[in-house]
């Protein structure tokens, strides 16, 4: 909204920019079970050791590969907004 003139702001948009300018730094870390190609439908009433197990192995592996990426720890630079991070969705 910074790049939107002021005169074709209404007054509720000039509010809603100046809350927003006003919001923390925030990093987020994206740490999302991916489904296995083997894994249907089932995935989300299937309960059995041996899936259970599997999926808390992935969570395991998941967050290691995110804390070795030690820069994403840091938060953004001020006046950053808000900076997401994704396991999936980064190179290594």
């Amino acid at each position: 909204m910074a790049k939107v003139p002021e005169q074709q702001l209404h007054d509720d948009e000039r509010r809603l920019r100046d809350e927003l300018a006003d919001l923390p730094e925030i990093a987020i870390l994206h740490i999302i079970y991916q489904q296995k190609v083997y894994e249907g439908h089932a995935k989300d009433y299937e309960f059995s050791g041996t899936s259970m197990r599997e999926h808390w192995q992935s969570g395991y592996e998941d967050t290691r590969r995110t804390l070795k990426r030690q820069e994403w720890m840091a938060m953004p630079p001020q006046g950053g907004g808000m900076l997401v991070h994704d396991v999936h969705r980064q190179e290594d």
